[in-house]
C-alpha cells in the first residue's frame, strides 16, 4: 500500500526508498507483537493451548508444561500485516515469499493443532516432507519461469559463494531435488533448535539480517558488480521483507526469552526455516546459507549421529540430542546453552559477510 501510494503520488516519491521502508518494516512488524503478545498470550492460556513436554527430556524442562505456544501466528500475522502494508506487492519474490510463508505456516498450524486435538505427535513427518516438497515444487516453477523471461540471473545453476566462479548447471530435474534438499534440510534444522526459551529466534534473525544485507547488494547495480554478486532485478525488495521479519522476531523474543511466557511452535519454527531456504535460493546464495546457519546445521546433524550411532552402534554419541541438550545435561544452565549459541551464530554470520567481501575480492 505505502509503495503504491508512493509511486503514484509525486509529493511521496521518497517513500519508495529500500533504507526507509526497510525501517518502517522492522518498526511496524515490532510494535504489532508488542501490543498483540499479551493478549494472544492469554488467549492460548484460556483455550489450553500449552506445549506437552516429552517424558524423556530433561528433566529441568518438566517446569515448562502447558506454556502456550503456537506463538509463530505472531510473528507471521505480523509479518503479512506489515507487508501488505509496507512491500511492493506487485515485486515478484515479495509475492512468491508470502504465498510461500504462508503455506509453511499451514503445515505447521495443522501439526501444532493436532497436537491439542488429536495426538501429541501432531502431524506425521511424511506429510510435512509432502508439504514441504510441495512448496519447493513451487519455488521451482517460479525459478524456471523466470528464466524462461529472460532473467537470466534465476537459472538452473549454482554459484561458488566465495570465488567469483565456477557456476555449476545443475538442469531442471537435479535443481528441483536441490531445492526440495534446502527447503525441507533448513525448515526442519530450525524446528530441531527450536528445544530452550529463546533459543532459535535469534540466530534466524542474525541469518535474516545477513541475508537482508546480501538482498539489498544484489539488487544494487553497483554494489553487486563491486561484490562480484550476480545482479537480480528486484532483489533489494527482499530486505524489506527480511527486516519486517527481524522486527517480529525481535518482537517474540520479548516474551520468548527465559523464562518463556509463549513458545513459537512448528506454526514459526518451519516457516522461519523455510523462508531463511527460499530467500538463500532467490539469491543464489544456496551455498552461504550453511555458514549464516551454522547452528542449524549442527544441530540437525547432532540429532543424525544420535540416531544413526544407535541404530549401528546401540550406543548414544551424545547425552540428548539435539546437541543443545546434551549441553544442558552436561551441568550448563539453560541461559548460558542459549547465549553461547547466540554468540556462535553471530561469529557465523559476520563470517558469511567476509564470504561475501571476498567474492569482491577473488
Amino acid at each position: 500500500m505505502l509503495y503504491y501510494l508512493a509511486k503514484n503520488i509525486d509529493t511521496l516519491a521518497w517513500l519508495k526508498s529500500i533504507y526507509l521502508r526497510a525501517f518502517l518494516g522492522f518498526i511496524v512488524s515490532f510494535v504489532i507483537v508488542i501490543l498483540i503478545g499479551k493478549p494472544f498470550i492469554k488467549f492460548l492460556k484460556r483455550n489450553k493451548m500449552g506445549e506437552s513436554i516429552r517424558e524423556e527430556g530433561p528433566e529441568s524442562h518438566f517446569s515448562k508444561k502447558g506454556t502456550p505456544t503456537m506463538g509463530g501466528v505472531l510473528i507471521v500475522g505480523s509479518m503479512v500485516i506489515t507487508n501488505l502494508i509496507i512491500s511492493d506487492l506487485g515485486n515478484k519474490f515479495i509475492e512468491m515469499l508470502l504465498l510461500c510463508m504462508i503455506l509453511f505456516s499451514a503445515i505447521g498450524f495443522v501439526d501444532d493443532y493436532k497436537k491439542f486435538t488429536e495426538s501429541k505427535k501432531g502431524l506425521s513427518g511424511k506429510k510435512k516432507m509432502m508439504g514441504q516438497g510441495a512448496i519447493a515444487l513451487l519455488a521451482w516453477g517460479f525459478i524456471l519461469k523466470m528464466g524462461l523471461t529472460g532473467d537470466k540471473a534465476l537459472d538452473l545453476s549454482i554459484i561458488n559463494p566465495v570465488l567469483s566462479g565456477p557456476i555449476v548447471y545443475l538442469g531442471a530435474f537435479v535443481m528441483l531435488l536441490f531445492i526440495i534438499l534446502i527447503l525441507t534440510g533448513t525448515s526442519n534444522a530450525v524446528n530441531i533448535t527450536d528445544g530452550l526459551d529463546g533459543l532459535v529466534i535469534m540466530p534466524v534473525i542474525i541469518a535474516s539480517a545477513i541475508l537482508g544485507a546480501v538482498a539489498y547488494f544484489t539488487g544494487h547495480i553497483e554494489l553487486s558488480q563491486y561484490l562480484n554478486l550476480y545482479y537480480i532485478s528486484g532483489a533489494g525488495e527482499m530486505t524489506v521483507y527480511l527486516t519486517s521479519m527481524i522486527g517480529a522476531g525481535l518482537g517474540f523474543l520479548w516474551y520468548n526469552f527465559y523464562p518463556a511466557q509463549i513458545f513459537m511452535g512448528d506454526t514459526g519454527s518451519l516457516t522461519l526455516g523455510g523462508i531463511l531456504g527460499l530467500v538463500a535460493i532467490f539469491l543464489k546464495q544456496e551455498l552461504l546459507l550453511p555458514i549464516v546457519g551454522l547452528v542449524f546445521v549442527v544441530e540437525a546433524c547432532s540429532v543424525i549421529i544420535q540416531v544413526g550411532s544407535f541404530k549401528v552402534r546401540k550406543k548414544r554419541v551424545f547425552k540428548m540430542a539435539p546437541i543443545h541438550h546434551h549441553f544442558e545435561l552436561d551441568g550448563l544452565p539453560e541461559t548460558k546453552v542459549t547465549m553461547r549459541f547466540w554468540i556462535v551464530a553471530l561469529m557465523c554470520g559476520i563470517a558469511a559477510l567476509g564470504v561475501v567481501k571476498m567474492r569482491g575480492i577473488f
